[in-house]
């Protein structure tokens, strides 16, 4: 199976529905990129055309879209371009019962090469600046039957979370698809997943964003790049630079 992560990082620190859609058609190019290179999996990374920090919900509800909003249409064309499966985060309103907007969450759409949305997955466990105005995930961890690949996915702060890494081990899929914003703490950060991933049997696929972004109430925040690609032994098949918007490819030998 031939898989990519596209490291991203939208171009602008403006918030806003035009700017989404522009970030979403730059990130589409890249994505297009990597179904040239024959990938039949592509992961994005966390919240991947909007930027990850908001002052609060309000700000964030202004460019947040529903699981089937404006840029699920952008990426459900390029996995139907390439026959590939997409996974990728984004800022999501949900709706109540009588379509009125309710809570907002940090999720991912898994999306299947025909464009249908597989999935609608939301983070489960915040990191501090989710806290601003997102709610904690309400529905399981994603767990697909592909004709590739039994494929799982989370979310950044989800593989800090015990309930994540049990429910890897308990269904040992062959691949994660993990969409992330994962901050710099000014070391390799490989080392450390390959910590939580003990006796996880999957390969792990990590799409991330990088350099600074700032938002008020925020400290100003680096996210560390090197989007990566593991073997379940924790090898490293592909490696992003720490700046950069990279198309990362690798071919997993799956049974």
């Amino acid at each position: 199976m031939r898989v990519a992560a596209i490291q991203f990082k939208a171009p602008t620190d403006e918030r806003s529905v035009a700017a989404t859609a522009a970030a979403t058609r730059t990130l589409s190019t890249l994505c297009d990129q990597a179904g040239q290179q024959g990938a039949q999996l592509i992961v994005c990374p966390e919240m991947a055309a909007t930027r990850y920090l908001f002052t609060d919900a309000a700000a964030a509800a202004r460019i947040a879209e529903p699981a089937t909003g404006p840029s699920y249409h952008e990426l459900a064309a390029v996995a139907q371009r390439h026959a590939a499966y997409l996974v990728c985060g984004y800022a999501e309103q949900a709706f109540d019962a009588d379509g009125r907007p309710s809570y907002l969450y940090n999720s991912a759409r898994l999306i299947g090469p025909d464009g249908a949305l597989l999935y609608n997955y939301r983070k489960r466990l915040l990191f501090d600046a989710d806290e601003t105005w997102a709610s904690p995930g309400d529905v399981p961890y994603p767990l697909l039957q592909t004709p590739h690949a039994r494929l799982a996915a989370g979310i950044c702060m989800d593989l800090n979370d015990d309930r994540f890494t049990a429910f890897l081990r308990q269904t040992a899929p062959h691949v994660v698809a993990f969409c992330t914003n994962w901050v710099d703490e000014g070391f390799d950060v490989r080392p450390y997943w390959r910590y939580r991933l003990q006796d996880v049997p999957s390969y792990f696929i990590a799409a991330n964003t990088y350099g600074e972004e700032s938002a008020r109430g925020h400290a100003r925040t680096t996210f560390s790049g090197c989007s990566a690609i593991l073997s379940p032994q924790g090898r490293t098949l592909a490696l992003a630079p720490k700046l950069g918007d990279a198309v990362l490819v690798a071919d997993l030998p799956l049974p």
